[in-house]
């Protein structure tokens, strides 16, 4: 098997709609776990206010590096994803 060294790569983790991450504006640090593997990950007070209050899906997005033997993601941030449009049933289109 051939290894080739990279020195980063781009990580996207989509949360849909209603299963948004509650991330503290104090303290906006968290722990990602994927499969027991941790990667520490920061974002700014304010992607972590409007996170608070989104009501619709998000993509955080990162350049993941290895810093001090640890699993990094750097240069953190939110892609905001739209809510869906609240379904009207049929009947209740009729008695309008």
């Amino acid at each position: 098997m051939t290894t080739i060294p990279i020195t980063s790569a781009k990580l996207n983790v989509v949360f849909p709609q209603g299963k948004l991450p509650a991330i503290d504006p104090a303290r906006p640090e968290f722990m990602l776990d994927l499969g027991g593997v941790k990667i520490c990950a920061r974002i700014n007070s304010k992607a972590a206010r409007k996170l608070a209050v989104h009501t619709g899906g998000a993509v955080l997005q990162g350049r993941l590096l290895v810093e001090g033997g640890k699993l990094c993601l750097v240069d953190a941030g939110f892609s905001w994803i739209d809510p869906r449009p609240v379904e009207v049933s049929p009947k209740e289109t009729a008695n309008v």
